[in-house]
C-alpha cells in the first residue's frame, strides 16, 4: 500500500521548527495513487483523520496558513481525497468519482493509519463535504472510530441553500441595497441550483459579504489562491492540481450532494458524536446542522454553537475550538 514516504521536521506558521515531524506519503488505495500528510508531536497521541470539504478542496493550505495546530492533541492525518490535490491524476478523470469509491478509500486510509501507529481506533473529523463522507464512514465502520466530529455539518444541502438564498436576499432588502437585490434576484433558486454557475457566483459573493462564508471575515478567491500556491509540503504541480481536482470532484459529486438528505441516509451512529457549528454559517446552515444533530441516534452526542463563526469555527474561534477538543472530545478516551 505504501508507495513513497518522506519525513521532515515539523515547522509551524511562524516558520519555526517544532519538536515533531511532518510525514508526506503516497499510498496505493483501491488501485489509485493518493497522498497524505501526517503531522505529529508524539506518535503515541490519538489518531485523527481530517476529511476535507469541497468536494475536492483540501483543507491543509488553510490549516497551515492559520496555524490551527491540531497536532497538539493528535497525530493528525490530512488526506487529499481521490481526485483532489496530491491525489489528482488527469488519467483518472475520464470517469466521474462516486461516493462509494470515496467511502471505500476512507476506510482503507483508516486501516492504514491504525496499522502504522498500532492503534485500534481513530478520531474522524469531517468539514463541510467531509461531514457527508465522514457520516457515511462512521455509520459503516463504527468499531474503528473513537468518535465522529462534524464541523460545518451537512443535513439537506438543498434546504441549506434555500435558506441561504432567502437570507442573502432578505438582508439585501433590509439594507436597501438595490444593486445587491438586483444581482440576487437575477439568479433563480430551484432544484437544479447545483448546476447553476451564476447562482454559485452570487451565493459565494454575498455569503462572504454578509459574513457567512468560509470565514466570518471573508475568504476571497485571491486569499484562497495565495494559501494554495504557498502551502508547504506540496509541490508546485500538486498546488495547481488542487484547482483542477476541485472542479473535477464537484462536477462528479454535485448531484449527490445537492439532492441527498443526509438525515435520512444516516439515522444513527453507534459511537460518540460531536457537532461543531458556526451560528452564521451560510454554506451549511446552522439549521440543517441542528436538524442532523437532533435526529441522529447515538450513545453520546453534543452540539456546540460558535456564536462568532461561520463555516470554519476552527479558524474563526480557535481558542474555544481547542478547549472543546481538550475538554469534551478527548475526555471520551
Amino acid at each position: 500500500m505504501l508507495l513513497e514516504s518522506n519525513v521532515k521536521p515539523l515547522i509551524n506558521m511562524n516558520k519555526k521548527t517544532e519538536k515533531g515531524t511532518v510525514t508526506k506519503e503516497y499510498l496505493k488505495i483501491n488501485g489509485v495513487r493518493q497522498g497524505i500528510i501526517i503531522e505529529s508531536l508524539n506518535q503515541a497521541n490519538p489518531l485523527l483523520l481530517f476529511l476535507h470539504g469541497g468536494p475536492g478542496f483540501p483543507i491543509y493550505p488553510a490549516i497551515k496558513a492559520y496555524g490551527t495546530n491540531l497536532q497538539q492533541y493528535f497525530t493528525v492525518c490530512y488526506w487529499d481525497q481521490r481526485g483532489a490535490g496530491m491525489s489528482y491524476n488527469k488519467k483518472e478523470t475520464e470517469k466521474p468519482l462516486t461516493v462509494e469509491q470515496l467511502v471505500d478509500d476512507t476506510i482503507e486510509v483508516i486501516h492504514y493509519l491504525r496499522e502504522k501507529y498500532s492503534q485500534d481506533k481513530i478520531f474522524l473529523m469531517g468539514h463541510s463535504w467531509g461531514t457527508y463522507l465522514g457520516s457515511l464512514v462512521a455509520s459503516k465502520q463504527p468499531e474503528f472510530v473513537h468518535a465522529y466530529i462534524g464541523v460545518g455539518q451537512i443535513g439537506s444541502q438543498k434546504e441549506s441553500e434555500n435558506e441561504t438564498y432567502n437570507y442573502i436576499l432578505n438582508t439585501a432588502k433590509n439594507q436597501n441595497d438595490h444593486r445587491a437585490i438586483k444581482e440576487i434576484e437575477k439568479v433563480t433558486f430551484d432544484e437544479n441550483y447545483y448546476k447553476n454557475h451564476s447562482y454559485a457566483v452570487i451565493r459565494k459573493k454575498y455569503t462572504d459579504i454578509y459574513g457567512g462564508g468560509f470565514k466570518r471575515d471573508g475568504y476571497s478567491f485571491f486569499k484562497t489562491l495565495k494559501h494554495t500556491l504557498t502551502c508547504p509540503n506540496y509541490t508546485f504541480k500538486e498546488r495547481k492540481n488542487i484547482l483542477y481536482g476541485s472542479y473535477y470532484s464537484y462536477k462528479s459529486l454535485a448531484h449527490t450532494l445537492g439532492t441527498t438528505d443526509l438525515v435520512k441516509l444516516v439515522p444513527s451512529l453507534n459511537l460518540p458524536v460531536f457537532i461543531i457549528q458556526g451560528h452564521h454559517d451560510l454554506q451549511t446552515t446552522h439549521t440543517q446542522a441542528k436538524r442532523f444533530y437532533e435526529s441522529i441516534e447515538a450513545p453520546q452526542k453534543k452540539m456546540f454553537t460558535f456564536e462568532h463563526s461561520s463555516h470554519s469555527p476552527f479558524l474563526d474561534e480557535p481558542e474555544r475550538f481547542h478547549n472543546i477538543i481538550q475538554d469534551d472530545v478527548l475526555a471520551i478516551m
